[in-house]
């Protein structure tokens, strides 16, 4: 069977032409080496235009979006529309054969809502946003034997709540694992991580990482994206890469090491 790469997008990525080219191009020579592509994606940049246009109130805490029922109704539009049809459309636009899809198409997560959490010491309710319970890959599968690009958009389905939002980084976990791929790579706006004087960092380590904790260089958004990085080798990914579209072409980016991985 090949080999699978799944790369995961960030609406910024999705609203930049030029990333896309740079995509397009990697994409194609993983293709000229009989490797098969799943991208999924979020759309947080799409998600706060189209909030703010339709005057829906964007309420985020500790970086988790909060997802009522106004909320989700962007989501769809956004993650379940525009930002999914417009990157496969930009893929044929470039040859290559992609198919659109969530996580509700084909049965591929079922999922419960997320219980409330405690947040610095407050329980905070999340609303419509779920935890996987199980994931059935049967139609990317399919997609994949197919010749064709997947390109899943992270929502999600509950039996008891219907469609809900989820995580498009913790989704992409779950999808890597289902579908035991050699590589998950998520891309980023820094075109690696970067240490203490601001130069990328090739390989990282989870005491690397603890370190950058400590003295404080490793902060922002890059500590939720590297917590994702680490939970998805402890839960059995092969390879995880941090990059930006530039990097990741000219194979620069982060390599994200475990304990007992080599170099």
């Amino acid at each position: 069977m090949k080999e699978t790469v799944l790369i995961k997008l960030s609406g910024n990525v999705v609203a930049d032409s030029n990333a896309l080219g740079k995509l397009v191009s990697y994409i194609l020579e993983l293709k000229k080496q009989d490797k098969s592509v799943v991208l999924v994606h979020g759309g947080g940049k799409q998600i706060n235009e189209l909030s703010k246009r339709m005057e829906v109130p964007v309420h985020q805490i500790a970086g988790r979006r909060i997802t009522g029922n106004e909320a989700l109704e962007v989501l769809l539009y956004t993650v379940g529309g525009r930002a999914n049809r417009s990157l496969v459309a930009f893929l044929r636009d470039n040859d290559i054969s992609s198919v659109g899809i969530s996580g509700v198409d084909g049965g591929l997560t079922t999922s419960h809502r997320r219980p409330p959490m405690n947040i610095e010491g407050k329980q905070v309710d999340f609303g419509l946003v779920g935890e996987i319970e199980s994931v059935d890959t049967s139609l990317p599968e399919i997609l994949v034997q197919s010749g064709h690009v997947p390109v899943i958009g992270c929502l999600t389905w509950s039996p008891r709540d219907g469609i809900l939002n989820i995580n498009a980084d913790t989704f992409a976990i779950q999808i890597s694992l289902a579908m035991n791929v050699s590589e998950l790579i998520i891309l980023m706006d820094p075109p690696a991580v970067l240490d203490a004087e601001q130069k990328p960092i090739a390989i990282l380590r989870r005491e690397d990482w603890q370190r950058g904790l400590r003295e404080g260089w490793i902060r922002n958004g890059m500590k939720p994206k590297l917590l994702t990085a680490f939970e998805a080798l402890e839960k059995g990914v092969r390879s995880v890469k941090l990059a930006n579209a530039d990097t990741l072409v000219s194979g620069g980016g982060s390599r994200i090491v475990g304990d007992d991985q080599e170099d």
